[in-house]
């Protein structure tokens, strides 16, 4: 797998997705934070700095999202939820 933050790009064998701004954010605090389960506050503190209100479905979507294009190239069940937990890379 290569990784291209600045572009918003992961290219994975002869497959490539684009990410928005928030799925790499997302994606590389995951990847910063390997074999840890991130809570959802961290994940939201750091996409958000806790600056505005948001609503909480607002990081499910992104990681809906997130999950469905590493489906696209053959990467399924790349994030794990730990129910009550948060989120970890697998």
């Amino acid at each position: 797998m290569e990784i291209f933050p600045h572009k918003g790009v992961i290219k994975y064998k002869d497959d490539e997705i684009t990410l928005t701004k928030n799925e790499m954010t997302i994606f590389m605090y995951l990847l910063s934070h390997r074999e840890h389960i991130v809570s959802r506050d961290e994940l939201m503190t750091e996409l958000w700095n806790n600056e505005e209100y948001l609503n909480d479905n607002a990081l499910t979507v992104n990681i809906s999202r997130l999950r469905g294009r590493f489906k696209d190239i053959g990467l399924e069940d790349v994030i794990e939820t730990r129910k009550g937990q948060g989120y970890i890379l697998v």
